[in-house]
Protein backbone atom coordinates (compact mmCIF):
# COMPACT_ATOMS: atom_id res chain seq x y z
CA UNK A 1 0.00 0.00 0.00
CA UNK A 2 3.18 2.19 0.50
CA UNK A 3 3.99 1.53 -3.23
CA UNK A 4 0.51 2.89 -3.87
CA UNK A 5 0.16 5.84 -1.76
CA UNK A 6 3.82 6.88 -3.44
CA UNK A 7 2.94 5.92 -6.83
CA UNK A 8 -0.53 8.30 -6.22
CA UNK A 9 1.76 11.42 -4.94
CA UNK A 10 3.93 11.40 -7.52
CA UNK A 11 1.07 11.47 -9.67
CA UNK A 12 -0.64 14.14 -8.35
CA UNK A 13 2.80 16.28 -8.07
CA UNK A 14 3.47 15.84 -11.39
CA UNK A 15 0.28 17.63 -12.84
CA UNK A 16 0.45 20.07 -10.51
CA UNK A 17 3.90 20.72 -11.92
CA UNK A 18 2.90 20.46 -15.62
CA UNK A 19 -0.08 22.89 -14.56
CA UNK A 20 2.30 26.08 -13.42
CA UNK A 21 4.82 25.38 -16.10
CA UNK A 22 1.73 25.92 -18.96
CA UNK A 23 0.38 28.42 -17.24
CA UNK A 24 3.63 30.34 -16.92
CA UNK A 25 4.18 29.06 -20.45
CA UNK A 26 1.08 31.30 -21.75
CA UNK A 27 1.50 34.44 -19.38
CA UNK A 28 5.64 34.81 -20.10
CA UNK A 29 4.61 37.62 -22.77
CA UNK A 30 2.14 39.13 -20.44
CA UNK A 31 3.89 41.97 -18.39
CA UNK A 32 2.42 42.14 -14.76
CA UNK A 33 0.50 38.80 -14.89
CA UNK A 34 -0.12 37.10 -11.52
CA UNK A 35 -2.17 33.70 -12.46
CA UNK A 36 1.50 31.58 -11.76
CA UNK A 37 1.51 32.92 -8.30
CA UNK A 38 -1.95 33.01 -7.54
CA UNK A 39 -2.01 29.55 -8.52
CA UNK A 40 1.01 28.85 -6.77
CA UNK A 41 0.10 30.13 -3.44
CA UNK A 42 -2.87 28.25 -4.27
CA UNK A 43 -1.19 24.97 -5.29
CA UNK A 44 0.57 25.51 -1.66
CA UNK A 45 -2.72 25.52 0.50
CA UNK A 46 -3.34 22.82 -1.17
CA UNK A 47 -0.81 21.08 -0.22
CA UNK A 48 -0.82 21.98 3.26
CA UNK A 49 -4.96 20.68 2.79
CA UNK A 50 -3.25 16.94 1.47
CA UNK A 51 -0.50 16.89 4.34
CA UNK A 52 -3.36 17.52 6.89
CA UNK A 53 -6.00 15.61 5.21
CA UNK A 54 -3.69 12.68 5.35
CA UNK A 55 -2.06 13.00 8.42
CA UNK A 56 -5.83 12.71 10.64
CA UNK A 57 -8.22 9.63 10.64
CA UNK A 58 -10.83 10.18 7.81
CA UNK A 59 -13.27 8.60 10.35
CA UNK A 60 -13.47 12.34 11.64
CA UNK A 61 -15.57 13.04 8.13
CA UNK A 62 -17.85 10.80 8.98
CA UNK A 63 -18.42 12.51 12.41
CA UNK A 64 -18.65 15.69 10.70
CA UNK A 65 -20.85 14.62 7.61
CA UNK A 66 -23.57 16.54 8.31
CA UNK A 67 -22.05 19.96 9.11
CA UNK A 68 -19.81 19.44 5.84
CA UNK A 69 -22.94 18.83 3.83
CA UNK A 70 -24.75 21.62 5.53
CA UNK A 71 -21.97 24.35 4.97
CA UNK A 72 -21.88 23.24 1.13
CA UNK A 73 -25.27 23.65 0.68
CA UNK A 74 -25.68 27.22 2.58
CA UNK A 75 -22.92 28.39 0.09
CA UNK A 76 -24.68 27.32 -2.77
CA UNK A 77 -27.64 29.15 -1.96
CA UNK A 78 -25.55 31.97 -0.91
CA UNK A 79 -24.08 32.04 -4.87
CA UNK A 80 -27.54 31.84 -6.05
CA UNK A 81 -28.64 35.27 -3.57
CA UNK A 82 -25.72 37.30 -3.71
CA UNK A 83 -22.64 35.74 -5.20
CA UNK A 84 -20.80 36.82 -8.60
CA UNK A 85 -22.54 36.52 -11.81
CA UNK A 86 -20.19 35.97 -14.90
CA UNK A 87 -20.58 34.47 -18.90
CA UNK A 88 -24.12 34.10 -18.24
CA UNK A 89 -23.78 31.62 -14.97
CA UNK A 90 -23.59 32.48 -11.17
CA UNK A 91 -21.21 30.24 -9.54
CA UNK A 92 -19.08 32.75 -7.82
CA UNK A 93 -18.80 33.86 -4.03
CA UNK A 94 -16.42 36.02 -2.58
CA UNK A 95 -13.73 35.01 -4.91
CA UNK A 96 -14.36 31.17 -4.49
CA UNK A 97 -16.56 28.59 -6.27
CA UNK A 98 -19.04 27.09 -4.22
CA UNK A 99 -19.62 23.82 -6.38
CA UNK A 100 -15.80 22.86 -5.57
CA UNK A 101 -17.13 22.56 -2.47
CA UNK A 102 -20.46 20.96 -3.00
CA UNK A 103 -18.66 17.90 -4.72
CA UNK A 104 -16.50 17.20 -1.28
CA UNK A 105 -20.15 17.53 0.94
CA UNK A 106 -21.98 15.39 -1.98
CA UNK A 107 -18.96 12.72 -1.87
CA UNK A 108 -18.88 12.50 2.34
CA UNK A 109 -22.70 13.19 2.89
CA UNK A 110 -23.31 10.03 0.21
CA UNK A 111 -20.75 8.06 2.42
CA UNK A 112 -21.79 9.17 5.66
CA UNK A 113 -25.55 7.95 4.74
CA UNK A 114 -24.41 4.57 2.96
CA UNK A 115 -22.27 3.81 5.97
CA UNK A 116 -24.97 4.61 8.69
CA UNK A 117 -27.77 2.72 6.64
CA UNK A 118 -25.39 -0.01 5.22
CA UNK A 119 -27.57 -3.18 6.37
CA UNK A 120 -30.61 -2.06 4.65
CA UNK A 121 -28.95 -0.40 1.81
CA UNK A 122 -30.16 -2.97 -0.88
CA UNK A 123 -33.51 -1.41 -0.11
CA UNK A 124 -34.68 0.53 -3.21
CA UNK A 125 -35.88 3.14 -0.61
CA UNK A 126 -33.05 2.85 2.17
CA UNK A 127 -30.44 2.47 -0.66
CA UNK A 128 -31.21 4.26 -4.03
CA UNK A 129 -33.94 7.02 -2.52
CA UNK A 130 -31.55 7.62 0.24
CA UNK A 131 -28.40 8.29 -1.27
CA UNK A 132 -30.67 10.20 -3.65
CA UNK A 133 -32.08 12.86 -1.70
CA UNK A 134 -29.14 13.44 -0.31
CA UNK A 135 -27.29 14.66 -3.60
CA UNK A 136 -30.84 15.79 -4.88
CA UNK A 137 -30.34 18.99 -3.31
CA UNK A 138 -26.64 20.48 -4.20
CA UNK A 139 -27.04 19.31 -7.45
CA UNK A 140 -30.22 21.11 -7.75
CA UNK A 141 -28.60 24.42 -6.88
CA UNK A 142 -25.52 24.08 -8.75
CA UNK A 143 -28.15 23.21 -12.11
CA UNK A 144 -30.07 26.25 -11.01
CA UNK A 145 -26.52 28.09 -11.12
CA UNK A 146 -26.60 26.94 -14.25
CA UNK A 147 -23.24 24.39 -14.39
CA UNK A 148 -24.93 21.31 -16.27
CA UNK A 149 -21.43 19.67 -16.74
CA UNK A 150 -20.97 19.68 -12.67
CA UNK A 151 -24.43 18.59 -12.15
CA UNK A 152 -23.65 15.91 -14.68
CA UNK A 153 -20.35 15.03 -13.14
CA UNK A 154 -21.72 14.47 -9.38
CA UNK A 155 -24.48 12.88 -11.25
CA UNK A 156 -22.18 9.85 -12.42
CA UNK A 157 -20.80 9.99 -8.92
CA UNK A 158 -23.45 9.32 -7.12
CA UNK A 159 -24.87 6.76 -9.06
CA UNK A 160 -21.27 5.08 -8.88
CA UNK A 161 -21.03 5.37 -5.02
CA UNK A 162 -24.18 3.89 -5.26
CA UNK A 163 -23.11 0.53 -6.94
CA UNK A 164 -20.17 0.33 -4.82
CA UNK A 165 -22.70 0.60 -1.72
CA UNK A 166 -24.11 -2.36 -2.43
CA UNK A 167 -27.42 -1.29 -4.49
CA UNK A 168 -28.62 -3.50 -6.80
CA UNK A 169 -27.95 -2.44 -10.12
CA UNK A 170 -31.02 -2.99 -11.44
CA UNK A 171 -32.35 -0.40 -8.98
CA UNK A 172 -30.06 2.27 -9.91
CA UNK A 173 -31.02 1.50 -13.64
CA UNK A 174 -34.17 3.00 -13.04
CA UNK A 175 -33.22 6.11 -11.78
CA UNK A 176 -30.41 6.67 -14.21
CA UNK A 177 -32.43 6.12 -17.07
CA UNK A 178 -34.59 9.19 -15.46
CA UNK A 179 -31.98 11.36 -15.06
CA UNK A 180 -30.76 11.17 -18.34
CA UNK A 181 -34.30 11.75 -19.62
CA UNK A 182 -34.43 14.79 -17.54
CA UNK A 183 -31.02 15.87 -18.49
CA UNK A 184 -32.48 15.95 -22.51
CA UNK A 185 -35.38 17.70 -21.73
CA UNK A 186 -33.62 20.55 -19.59
CA UNK A 187 -30.43 20.36 -23.05
CA UNK A 188 -33.79 20.76 -25.47
CA UNK A 189 -35.60 23.75 -23.48
CA UNK A 190 -31.78 25.60 -23.34
CA UNK A 191 -30.89 27.53 -26.39
CA UNK A 192 -27.42 27.37 -25.15
CA UNK A 193 -27.10 24.31 -24.73
CA UNK A 194 -28.61 23.18 -28.12
CA UNK A 195 -26.36 25.50 -29.49
CA UNK A 196 -23.07 23.57 -28.10
CA UNK A 197 -25.31 20.49 -29.13
CA UNK A 198 -25.60 21.32 -32.54
CA UNK A 199 -22.02 22.56 -32.95
CA UNK A 200 -20.66 19.39 -32.29
CA UNK A 201 -23.05 17.24 -34.16
CA UNK A 202 -22.90 19.76 -37.14
CA UNK A 203 -19.83 21.96 -36.66
CA UNK A 204 -19.74 23.02 -40.30
CA UNK A 205 -22.83 25.11 -40.06
CA UNK A 206 -22.50 26.29 -36.19
CA UNK A 207 -18.88 27.78 -36.94
CA UNK A 208 -19.17 30.45 -34.18
CA UNK A 209 -20.20 27.61 -31.46
CA UNK A 210 -17.51 25.26 -32.84
CA UNK A 211 -14.72 28.29 -32.69
CA UNK A 212 -12.91 26.66 -29.71
CA UNK A 213 -12.60 23.03 -30.58
CA UNK A 214 -11.69 23.83 -33.52
CA UNK A 215 -9.00 26.14 -32.35
CA UNK A 216 -7.99 23.45 -29.59
CA UNK A 217 -7.27 21.10 -32.85
CA UNK A 218 -5.24 23.20 -34.50
CA UNK A 219 -3.14 23.53 -31.72
CA UNK A 220 -2.89 19.85 -31.40
CA UNK A 221 -1.86 19.82 -35.11
CA UNK A 222 0.36 22.25 -34.97
CA UNK A 223 2.56 20.62 -31.89
CA UNK A 224 2.63 17.20 -33.79
CA UNK A 225 4.78 14.58 -32.11
CA UNK A 226 7.66 16.59 -30.97
CA UNK A 227 5.86 19.54 -29.84
CA UNK A 228 6.90 23.30 -30.90
CA UNK A 229 9.05 23.94 -27.40
CA UNK A 230 8.10 25.33 -24.48
CA UNK A 231 6.66 28.69 -24.77
CA UNK A 232 7.11 28.97 -28.39
CA UNK A 233 3.70 27.91 -29.05
CA UNK A 234 1.36 30.54 -31.07
CA UNK A 235 -1.95 28.88 -31.60
CA UNK A 236 -2.36 28.86 -27.84
CA UNK A 237 -3.54 32.36 -27.96
CA UNK A 238 -6.66 31.69 -30.22
CA UNK A 239 -7.87 29.05 -27.70
CA UNK A 240 -10.43 30.50 -25.98
CA UNK A 241 -9.84 29.66 -22.20
CA UNK A 242 -6.41 28.42 -22.48
CA UNK A 243 -5.61 28.53 -19.23
CA UNK A 244 -8.76 26.62 -17.94
CA UNK A 245 -10.86 24.21 -19.83
CA UNK A 246 -8.44 24.12 -22.42
CA UNK A 247 -5.14 23.86 -21.20
CA UNK A 248 -4.85 20.21 -23.19
CA UNK A 249 -4.35 21.60 -26.58
CA UNK A 250 -1.46 23.72 -24.88
CA UNK A 251 0.55 20.69 -23.54
CA UNK A 252 0.18 19.08 -27.20
CA UNK A 253 0.92 22.34 -29.24
CA UNK A 254 4.05 22.79 -27.08
CA UNK A 255 5.53 19.56 -25.77
CA UNK A 256 3.57 17.10 -28.49
CA UNK A 257 2.26 13.76 -28.25
CA UNK A 258 4.40 12.21 -25.72
CA UNK A 259 3.19 14.57 -22.75
CA UNK A 260 -0.63 14.41 -23.80
CA UNK A 261 -0.33 10.78 -23.37
CA UNK A 262 1.77 10.90 -20.57
CA UNK A 263 -1.17 13.17 -18.86
CA UNK A 264 -3.50 10.34 -19.81
CA UNK A 265 -1.39 7.80 -18.13
CA UNK A 266 -1.19 9.88 -15.19
CA UNK A 267 -4.96 9.82 -14.87
CA UNK A 268 -4.86 5.83 -15.76
CA UNK A 269 -2.46 5.36 -12.51
CA UNK A 270 -4.50 7.66 -10.33
CA UNK A 271 -7.67 5.49 -11.63
CA UNK A 272 -5.93 2.29 -10.29
CA UNK A 273 -4.39 3.54 -6.92
CA UNK A 274 -7.78 5.16 -6.08
CA UNK A 275 -10.02 1.49 -6.86
CA UNK A 276 -6.79 -0.41 -5.31
CA UNK A 277 -7.50 1.75 -1.76
CA UNK A 278 -11.09 1.79 -2.29
CA UNK A 279 -10.56 -2.66 -2.66
CA UNK A 280 -8.78 -2.64 0.58
CA UNK A 281 -10.58 0.01 2.78
CA UNK A 282 -11.55 -1.12 6.13
CA UNK A 283 -15.18 -0.48 6.44
CA UNK A 284 -17.65 0.85 4.00
CA UNK A 285 -17.48 4.47 4.48
CA UNK A 286 -13.31 4.08 3.50
CA UNK A 287 -14.33 2.52 0.35
CA UNK A 288 -17.18 5.18 -0.64
CA UNK A 289 -15.38 7.55 0.48
CA UNK A 290 -12.03 6.23 -1.59
CA UNK A 291 -14.27 5.23 -4.58
CA UNK A 292 -16.36 8.84 -4.98
CA UNK A 293 -12.90 10.98 -4.95
CA UNK A 294 -11.12 8.41 -7.41
CA UNK A 295 -14.45 8.79 -9.37
CA UNK A 296 -14.87 12.54 -9.04
CA UNK A 297 -11.28 12.99 -10.13
CA UNK A 298 -11.35 10.87 -13.27
CA UNK A 299 -14.70 11.25 -14.55
CA UNK A 300 -13.90 15.09 -14.51
CA UNK A 301 -10.64 14.26 -16.42
CA UNK A 302 -12.17 12.34 -19.11
CA UNK A 303 -15.14 14.57 -19.38
CA UNK A 304 -12.78 17.51 -20.23
CA UNK A 305 -10.29 15.06 -22.46
CA UNK A 306 -13.15 14.23 -24.61
CA UNK A 307 -14.44 17.67 -25.03
CA UNK A 308 -10.76 19.13 -25.82
CA UNK A 309 -10.71 16.69 -28.73
CA UNK A 310 -14.03 16.57 -29.92
CA UNK A 311 -15.71 13.44 -28.70
CA UNK A 312 -17.91 14.77 -26.55
CA UNK A 313 -19.88 18.46 -26.61
CA UNK A 314 -18.00 21.42 -25.99
CA UNK A 315 -18.96 21.61 -21.95
CA UNK A 316 -16.52 24.32 -19.84
CA UNK A 317 -14.87 21.69 -17.06
CA UNK A 318 -11.42 22.40 -15.68
CA UNK A 319 -9.06 19.07 -16.56
CA UNK A 320 -8.06 18.58 -12.72
CA UNK A 321 -5.17 20.00 -10.92
CA UNK A 322 -3.77 21.30 -14.27
CA UNK A 323 -6.39 23.81 -15.51
CA UNK A 324 -6.41 27.22 -13.43
CA UNK A 325 -8.65 27.73 -10.72
CA UNK A 326 -7.63 28.26 -6.79
CA UNK A 327 -11.11 26.64 -5.34
CA UNK A 328 -10.68 23.66 -7.57
CA UNK A 329 -7.00 22.53 -7.21
CA UNK A 330 -7.00 23.50 -3.33
CA UNK A 331 -10.05 21.07 -3.00
CA UNK A 332 -8.54 18.42 -5.19
CA UNK A 333 -5.70 18.18 -3.37
CA UNK A 334 -7.38 18.22 0.12
CA UNK A 335 -9.31 14.80 -1.52
CA UNK A 336 -6.61 13.04 -2.47
CA UNK A 337 -4.99 13.93 0.90
CA UNK A 338 -8.13 12.14 2.17
CA UNK A 339 -7.50 9.07 0.11
CA UNK A 340 -4.14 8.74 0.85
CA UNK A 341 -5.82 8.79 4.76
CA UNK A 342 -8.13 6.20 3.90
CA UNK A 343 -5.12 3.59 2.02
CA UNK A 344 -2.96 3.92 5.40
CA UNK A 345 -6.02 2.63 7.30
CA UNK A 346 -6.23 0.05 4.57
CA UNK A 347 -2.66 -1.33 5.50
CA UNK A 348 -3.58 -2.21 9.21
CA UNK A 349 -7.31 -2.81 8.34
CA UNK A 350 -5.97 -5.38 5.66
CA UNK A 351 -3.34 -6.73 8.32
CA UNK A 352 -6.44 -7.45 11.14
CA UNK A 353 -8.82 -8.83 8.84
CA UNK A 354 -9.20 -10.95 5.30
CA UNK A 355 -10.95 -7.45 3.74
CA UNK A 356 -8.98 -7.61 0.96
CA UNK A 357 -10.80 -10.00 -1.31
CA UNK A 358 -14.10 -8.52 0.51
CA UNK A 359 -13.66 -4.60 0.64
CA UNK A 360 -16.99 -4.46 2.44
CA UNK A 361 -17.27 -7.18 5.10
CA UNK A 362 -17.20 -6.05 8.78
CA UNK A 363 -14.44 -7.14 11.36
CA UNK A 364 -17.08 -8.00 13.60
CA UNK A 365 -18.92 -10.39 11.01
CA UNK A 366 -16.01 -12.56 10.10
CA UNK A 367 -16.24 -16.27 11.54
CA UNK A 368 -12.91 -17.69 13.42
CA UNK A 369 -10.47 -19.44 11.62
CA UNK A 370 -10.96 -23.65 12.56
CA UNK A 371 -7.82 -24.54 14.28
Amino acid sequence: MNRIITVLLLAVGSLVVLSLTMLASGTMLKAGDTQVASQAVACLFGFVALGLAARFDYHLLQRWAPVLYGVAVLLLVLTLLVGTAKGGAQRWLWGIQPSEFAKMGVIVGLAAFAARFEHRITHFFSGVVGMASVAALPLALILVEPDKGTTALLLGVTFLMMVVAGVRIWQVAVPAIACVAMFVLIILNSEYAMKRVNSFLHPEKNTDGYHQVLQGLYAFWAGGVDGVGLGMGSFKFNVPEHHTDFIFPVVGEELGLPFTLGVVAVFGAILICGALITQSAPDLFGALLAGGITFLICGQAMFNLGVVTDLLPNKGIPLPLVSRGGTGVVMMLGLVGCLVSVARSGVAGASRSRLFGNPFQRMDTDLPESE
